[in-house]
C-alpha cells in the first residue's frame, strides 16, 4: 500500500465539532523565481569506461541514453555544488543570500550526517540565522523538498532555497558493470516564494521489502575509500540495484503519477506543454511516454550529458530547460520523479519566469 501526502488546491476544509462548522484552512503553495545548477568539470565518457570495465559506447548508449556524466574531484563536494547552483539561482531570482528564510536540501549522498548539507550551506553562504534541514528521498528528494518548503512558506514572505545535489561517484563499484555507468554528480537549485503556481502536487513512499535500490553509505568516509573491518576486509558501501525491478517500477510508477494528476486536473496529454520525468534511463523516459501517449518532442531529456543524478536530476534539467529559452510564461509542466525507498511524486506547474 502506498502512502500519500497530497495537496492540489489553495485551500482545505477542517469540521471543527465544538462550533459544528467548517473552517477553511489557506495552504502555501509555490513560486519558483529562480533556478542555478552545477556540473563537476571532470567528466568521464563511455570510452573512459571501455578502457576499464568489458562495455563499449554503444552497448551504453543503447541501453541508458548516457554518452558522459560529471564526477566531483579534491576540494568539491554536495556543499560546495549546491553554493554554485545557488548563487545563480539568486540571481536570476534577484535576491541576496541574507534574504532567504530557509535552505532545505536533497541528498542520499552527504559527505556528513551532522552538520547537514543545508547546515553546511548556510555556512558558506554567510547567512546568520534561518531554518535549514535535510531531505533523504532518493531520486524524488527534490519533489519531497519542494513539497516541505511549500508547507514552510510564512506570512513574512521570505523565499526559500531549495536543492537537489549528488556525490554518487564516491559510491559507485566499478566492478559492476550495470550500475557504474549510471549515476554521476551535479546540483540543481530553485528559489521559491510563496503563490500560486503549483496546481496540483503529490508524494508517495512503498516499502522496497525486495531491496531494489540500495547504498550504505554509513560505510563511506569522506574521500571515497570504503570502511573496513576490525580484519581490514572492506564494508560494502557502494550503490546496489535490480535493473529490471527498477524498470518495471519506475515505469509503471510514472505511467500511474502522471495519470492520476491529470485525471484529478481533469486535464489531458495536449493540455500540458512540457512532461519532465527524473533521469534515470532514456529507455524508462520512453517507455513511459510511450504508454501515456506523450510525444517525443514535449519530454525534456538531458541524461545523455549528466546520467543519473539522483535527487540533482530534476532541478538539474528544471535549470537547464530555464536557460535554454524552452518554457514559456503561462506554460504547463508536469514533473514526475521515481526513486529509492520506493518513493514517487508529481507535480503541475505553471511557468511564469
Amino acid at each position: 500500500m502506498f502512502i500519500r501526502a497530497e495537496y492540489h488546491c489553495s485551500n482545505i476544509c477542517i469540521f471543527d465539532s465544538r462550533r459544528n462548522i467548517l473552517m477553511r484552512e489557506q495552504r502555501m503553495s509555490i513560486r519558483i523565481t529562480g533556478t542555478g545548477s552545477y556540473l563537476p568539470d571532470k567528466v568521464m565518457t563511455n570510452r573512459d569506461f571501455e578502457k576499464i570495465i568489458d562495455t563499449s559506447d554503444d552497448w551504453i548508449i543503447k541501453r541508458t541514453g548516457i554518452r558522459h556524466r560529471h564526477y566531483v574531484t579534491d576540494g568539491m563536494d554536495n556543499c560546495g555544488m549546491c553554493v554554485h547552483a545557488a548563487n545563480e539561482a539568486m540571481r536570476q531570482a534577484g535576491i541576496k543570500p541574507a534574504d532567504l528564510g530557509g535552505i532545505v536540501v536533497a541528498t542520499c549522498t552527504p559527505e556528513t550526517s551532522v552538520p547537514s548539507t543545508a547546515s553546511r550551506v548556510q555556512r558558506e553562504l554567510g547567512i546568520p540565522e534561518c531554518f535549514a534541514f535535510d531531505i533523504n528521498a532518493a531520486c524524488t528528494g527534490f519533489m519531497y523538498a519542494l513539497k516541505a518548503a511549500g508547507g514552510l512558506m510564512s506570512g513574512n514572505g521570505k523565499p526559500i532555497l531549495v536543492c537537489g545535489s549528488e556525490t554518487l561517484s564516491r559510491f559507485m563499484n566499478i566492478n559492476d558493470r550495470g550500475s557504474c555507468i549510471l549515476f554521476a554528480d551535479g546540483a540543481g537549485a530553485a528559489v521559491v516564494l510563496p503563490g500560486d503556481n503549483l496546481k496540483y502536487f503529490e508524494i508517495y513512499s512503498k516499502p522496497d521489502y525486495d531491496h531494489t535500490i540500495e547504498i550504505n553509505g554509513m560505510n563511506m568516509p569522506m574521500g571515497g575509500e570504503p570502511a573496513s573491518d576490525m580484519n581490514g576486509k572492506p564494508l560494502s558501501s557502494y550503490v546496489t540495484l535490480k535493473g529490471k525491478e527498477v524498470y518495471v517500477y519506475s515505469t509503471r510508477e510514472v505511467e500511474r503519477v502522471i495519470n492520476r494528476a491529470m485525471d484529478e486536473l481533469g486535464i489531458t496529454v495536449d493540455d500540458a506543454d512540457w512532461f519532465l520525468m527524473h533521469q534515470a534511463n532514456v529507455r524508462i523516459i520512453r517507455a513511459a511516454a510511450a504508454r501515456l501517449g506523450i510525444p517525443d518532442q514535449k519530454c525534456f531529456v538531458n541524461i545523455d550529458s549528466v546520467a543519473n543524478t539522483s535527487a540533482a536530476s530534476v532541478p538539474l534539467a528544471l535549470d537547464h530547460m530555464n536557460k535554454k529559452g524552452l518554457m514559456k510564461k503561462g506554460d504547463t509542466i508536469v514533473i514526475a520523479a521515481f526513486g529509492g525507498g520506493l518513493t514517487s511524486a508529481c507535480a503541475v506547474y505553471e511557468w511564469d519566469i
